[in-house]
């Protein structure tokens, strides 16, 4: 797994440009690019360079690639997610008060409407 830092992200629709660049690329099995933080995850054989001139095409500049050691496999990508998660986790504690995830259900909803 590879960690690409990058500059030029302002939006969710530059992340989803990227993230959809990325997986065109034979080779890519996973990507996550956060905004945020102002960079990708990218899991797969497929060559650092390639991943550079994949994003740059897009307009983004990559200023650092840097791998990550010691995660192979899906089973060992459990915490990979969880550096967001606590974020909305924080935000709906802001939010809603101490509790897990809040979420709408409708089906519950339409269940109290009865």
């Amino acid at each position: 797994m590879r960690k690409i830092l990058i500059e030029g992200m302002i939006c969710s629709k530059c992340t989803d440009k990227i993230e959809k660049k990325l997986r065109s690329i034979d080779g890519v099995e996973d990507v996550k690019v956060l905004l945020d933080e102002k960079e990708a995850y990218v899991s797969g054989d497929v060559d650092e360079q390639v991943l550079k001139e994949a994003i740059e095409s897009e307009g983004y500049e990559v200023t650092a690639i840097e791998p990550i050691e010691g995660i192979k496999h899906p089973e060992e990508r459990k915490g990979f997610f969880r550096r967001p998660l606590k974020r909305i986790e924080n935000s709906n504690e802001d939010t809603f008060g101490p509790g897990d995830l809040h979420y709408y259900n409708s089906k519950k909803k339409e269940k109290e409407e009865k």
